[in-house]
């Protein structure tokens, strides 16, 4: 392989691999999210280099107005992100 065939292969992978971090802290967001509805809390470890030890950390309470303000918050970044989406007529 000549040397520009190798950078092009090393710059596409480390673009792809930009990619895949970021759909990963996507996927991440979204399990959060949804592990917090279903009183489930934290986000999963990303491999098994990350995990120090076996006892799980204490859990914070969250009072059900500091929730509410979440929610709220949450509602309001969707219907923003909703109304850029939209098609315009």
């Amino acid at each position: 392989m000549s040397n520009q065939a190798i950078s092009a292969a090393v710059s596409q992978l480390k673009q792809e691999h930009i990619r895949l971090c970021k759909e990963l802290s996507r996927v991440d967001e979204a399990l959060s999210v949804l592990g917090s509805l279903d009183g489930i809390t934290g986000v999963p470890a990303k491999s098994a280099k990350t995990v120090k030890s076996v006892t799980a950390p204490a859990k914070r309470k969250i009072s059900a107005a500091a929730r509410k303000k979440m929610s709220d918050a949450a509602r309001a970044r969707w219907a923003a992100r909703k109304k850029e989406k939209a098609p315009t007529k």
